[in-house]
């Protein structure tokens, strides 16, 4: 059951003929791709393989120069955001006023009530640097969350943690997004993390989808559960 205050709902994505390219490079070649509200997708693949490009392009932050990206939502006005590898915090402002900035004054109150679920609301009058790497990260995320995205998009936001903070974080997200049902798309290197939060992992070579696979190992899940699954996607990479 959704905690009080933070249901949202996830909006389908589709993504048809999307082709990007930098000069001469092409980048993405004619991708197509469907996305089902709420679905939790990661992106994995080589580097220069085009996972932040096709990131950045649902994110709104690069042009569809060929293609085309749609947002299937019951509000006209679903919301996107962007959570990054550096938590891009303003350090002038609190916990409490990065997570709200932007918020209503009537919308205000659900962002502490993320700073909550994120265990920071004892922090929320802080500033960025008297915080420690993961509880930034975890502010970051409680902003993304207070918004209620319709589509959340994760650019490796983790993979700057040491291995106990990324575990925690790892919790926390998936607690999170079990109760926003937030459509989220993941990139990251990290298969483990890949496994552990998504139902369908994406591998992108060369610009183009070089497989598609569907993740149904029950949750909780760790490295034995998750070893066929990853063996073949580590035979693709390498």
């Amino acid at each position: 059951m959704a905690r009080p205050g933070i249901p949202t709902a996830g909006a389908g994505v589709q993504v048809h003929d999307l082709t990007v390219s930098y000069g001469e490079h092409m980048v993405l070649r004619q991708v197509s791709l469907a996305f089902a509200p709420g679905q939790r997708v990661a992106v994995v693949g080589e580097s220069g393989g085009g996972k932040t490009t096709l990131l950045r392009v649902l994110a709104g932050l690069l042009p569809v120069q060929a293609g085309e990206v749609r947002l299937e939502h019951r509000q006209p006005s679903a919301r996107v955001r962007v959570m990054f590898q550096e938590d891009r915090l303003l350090p002038w402002l609190s916990a409490a006023d990065n997570v709200t900035l932007g918020l209503p004054a009537s919308e205000r109150g659900r962002g502490l009530t993320f700073l909550k679920h994120v265990g920071l609301g004892e922090r929320a009058q802080a500033f960025p640097h008297q915080l420690s790497g993961g509880q930034r990260q975890r502010v970051a995320l409680a902003r993304a969350l207070a918004h209620r995205p319709a589509l959340l998009l994760l650019d490796e936001p983790f993979g700057a943690l040491d291995a106990l903070t990324r575990a925690s974080m790892h919790r926390l997200l998936d607690t999170l997004l079990s109760e926003t049902g937030a459509t989220t798309v993941l990139v990251t290197h990290d298969l483990d993390e890949a496994l552990k939060l998504a139902d369908r992992v994406l591998v992108l070579r060369g610009g183009v989808v070089a497989e598609d696979l569907l993740v149904s190992t029950p949750r909780p899940r760790d490295r034995v559960t998750t070893e066929p699954v990853r063996q073949h996607l580590e035979e693709l990479l390498h």
